[in-house]
């Protein structure tokens, strides 16, 4: 009980740090527009431990409040790559629960796939909404009285997979500074380039992290929530 109520705070407080910290370093480069890394370097040796100190918390503040943004852009690039994001596909869930559910009185339970089972006691439990954050929602709900170290592993995963999205977008915006500084000066140099590339890839890197995240995340609440239940209802 006391691990689920104070093990999320700290662990979503640096997730959220982390998050903001390539946002910070944009807007800071965007100002301060260095053409190498040692000149970087020299800025950075400027900072007194008060200016990290408010950095920080202006990482963390916009690590949180980018997590709309940073949504939308995390879905358009699962769209753009064709990255499913959940651990059963929607159409699963959704439609084939609902011809599940009318055969249901004429099945037994025994004979159909973990799939059918599954929505089946979700049918039973939580009802099938048509949205799948609404599902989760549910889902979570029931788990928190049900299963809570199956919630608890969720909610770890989900602030990961928030922090890699964050970073994502963060670097996606690193690079698009890098590339406008690299016009600023006039000159592009191989480091330069080097740096936008980094940052680049580096972003479709994150992002490829913060889908598996949120898979994992959806795996934990679907797999918690099944097994709470067959552990309800075995003798």
């Amino acid at each position: 009980m006391d691990f689920f109520k104070f093990a999320l705070g700290p662990y979503e407080f640096f997730a959220a740090i982390i998050g903001g910290v390539p946002l910070i370093l944009a807007i800071f480069l965007l100002y301060n527009p260095a053409v190498s890394l040692q000149e970087f370097a020299g800025l950075a040796q400027t900072i007194s431990l008060q200016v990290v100190i408010a950095l920080a918390f202006a990482s963390y503040l916009l690590g949180g409040l980018a997590q709309g943004v940073t949504w939308k852009f995390f879905l358009a690039l699962c769209n753009l790559f064709d990255r499913d994001l959940h651990y059963f596909p929607a159409e699963v869930l959704l439609d084939r629960g609902e011809w599940l559910q009318g055969l249901a009185k004429d099945i037994d339970p025994k004979t159909l796939d973990f799939e059918s089972r599954l929505l089946l006691l979700l049918h039973d439990k939580v009802g099938m909404p048509k949205k799948m954050n609404h599902l989760y929602s549910r889902v979570c709900s029931y788990l928190k009285e049900n299963n809570r170290p199956s919630l608890i592993t969720a909610d770890l995963y989900q602030a990961t997979h928030i922090m890699y999205r964050n970073i994502s977008f963060g670097l996606l915006i690193l690079s698009g500074v890098f590339l406008v500084n690299i016009l600023r000066v006039g000159a592009a140099s191989f480091e330069q380039v080097a740096l936008f590339l980094a940052a680049f890839g580096l972003s479709y890197v994150a992002f490829i992290r913060a889908v598996s995240f949120k898979r994992w995340h959806s795996r934990e609440v679907l797999l918690g929530f099944y097994f709470a239940v067959c552990a309800e209802r075995s003798p």
